[in-house]
């Protein structure tokens, strides 16, 4: 086979061999290293020597010109006739390097596969799917939650880089705006939340730490606040339909929940279906109540009166919406809102009057707290406020004791018009002025 040196200028001048043949042409530079050409000029380089377990020598393609440069070429070729000297066959070197490669490729798929896998807005999905599977009731709650304090911070991060300092942040957050007891709650849902990675082995342990939560923001402490006779008042008023920026819906479910006595939950994620206008009933499914069973609440005429009044949409069963689509949503600015209206009312009767931090849940108990002073037994407040009665009695007692807890209803309900001045009743008894 011919020699010569070959060269960039000498690759670019070579003819193409007559047809059907082909012809190498060796280079004098690096021993075995040459070029084959065809009848279409196309140009590859190859290496001929004796590999080794071969009993005679070899030609093998080594690249095809111009992808592969001349000085690539060359150096390829120099490389392998330095492994033939070492006893190796370049051709399983290359095919061990091609499945190193191809491993650490799928090494790395498995591995960016397995960090979105763990990116905490992936395992939320998947953490809210099995609460809601078990049938855990604020689910929605707990992912509205989540979405809104958690996930502008931790969104692409995987849950096992979360560290202590992170959770910490976003409760500090929720305390720093005076809601010590949400970021309370919030530090309980994301404990719970990193529990349930750890036994579904997403991470080795969790970075919640509870004497941390307990040190920096405080403990939990049972609320006691009860609304007084001027505070109800003015709750009324700022639900009258003139408070600037609270709807009509918004203002029906404030009106709702202090002629029910009723948890927020029960009355905005109420549907059409689970209210009976002939009963003058709202009947709380087992699903979405917290003892497990149906909660029948009997609805008095002002309750009837407030839900004749509030809007139906088409293809829509939430008792309570703005959109025909979602449920209402009772959220920080709304309170906000009643807030101010009911300091304002306040104040049109007493100019130094001040209105201390309450939150919706107190409405309930003040609820509670009036049904007693309006001499209702015990048993029967419990029973209209849904509280959950104990298991012998859930056994034996099937009871809904609606006669019992309607009469109960209907003397607050009468109270309550006399307190704020829009009703009157014959058998409401004079209560005492609250402070």
């Amino acid at each position: 086979m011919p020699k010569v040196l070959l060269s960039d200028f000498k690759m670019k001048s070579l003819k193409a061999a007559d047809k059907g043949k082909r012809y190498d042409l060796m280079d004098s530079d690096v021993r075995g290293f040459g070029v084959r050409v065809n009848d279409k000029c196309e140009r590859v380089f190859i290496f001929y020597s004796r590999f080794p377990g071969s009993p005679a020598p070899q030609r093998r393609s080594i690249g095809e010109y111009p992808a592969m440069t001349l000085e690539d070429a060359r150096k390829k070729a120099g490389g392998w006739r330095d492994l033939i000297k070492q006893g190796i066959d370049p051709k399983d070197q290359e095919e061990e390097a091609r499945q190193k490669s191809e491993a650490e490729k799928r090494e790395r798929v498995r591995g960016a596969a397995d960090r979105r896998r763990k990116q905490f807005e992936r395992v939320l999905v998947r953490y809210i799917a099995a609460r809601r599977r078990d049938g855990i009731r604020k689910v929605q709650e707990d992912r509205n939650d989540f979405k809104r304090e958690c996930l502008p911070g931790w969104r692409g991060k995987a849950v096992g880089d979360i560290q202590s300092a992170d959770v910490m942040a976003v409760l500090e957050k929720i305390n720093k705006r005076g809601a010590t007891r949400q970021a309370l709650n919030m530090a309980q849902k994301i404990g719970t939340f990193f529990n349930w990675c750890v036994d579904d082995e997403l991470i080795a342990a969790s970075p919640f730490r509870a004497k941390k939560v307990r040190t920096t923001i405080g403990e939990k402490v049972s609320r006691d606040r009860v609304l007084t006779d001027a505070e109800v008042k003015a709750l009324w008023k700022a639900t009258d339909g003139t408070t600037k920026g609270l709807g009509p819906v918004e203002a029906a479910v404030y009106r709702l929940l202090l002629l029910t006595g009723q948890r927020l939950n029960d009355i905005v994620q109420a549907s059409w279906s689970e209210i009976d206008l002939d009963r003058k009933t709202l009947t709380v499914p087992a699903a979405r109540f917290k003892s497990g069973r149906d909660h029948v609440v009997p609805l008095t005429d002002e309750a009837i009166e407030i839900i004749g009044k509030l809007p139906r949409f088409k293809k829509c069963n939430w008792l309570c919406s703005l959109d025909g689509e979602h449920p209402v949503t009772i959220g920080h600015k709304v309170k906000l809102r009643i807030d101010a209206a009911m300091l304002a009312a306040m104040r049109e009767e007493d100019p130094d009057a001040n209105l201390p931090a309450w939150v919706n849940h107190d409405i309930r108990r003040t609820v509670r707290t009036r049904l007693s002073e309006l001499d209702v037994m015990d048993e029967v407040a419990e029973a209209l406020i849904g509280h959950v009665p104990t298991a012998l009695v859930r056994t034996y007692n099937q009871s809904d004791r609606l006669k019992v807890k309607r009469d109960a209803l209907m003397r607050w309900e009468g109270s309550l018009g006399v307190l704020t001045g829009h009703g009157k009743a014959s058998n409401v008894v004079a209560m005492p002025a609250r402070a």
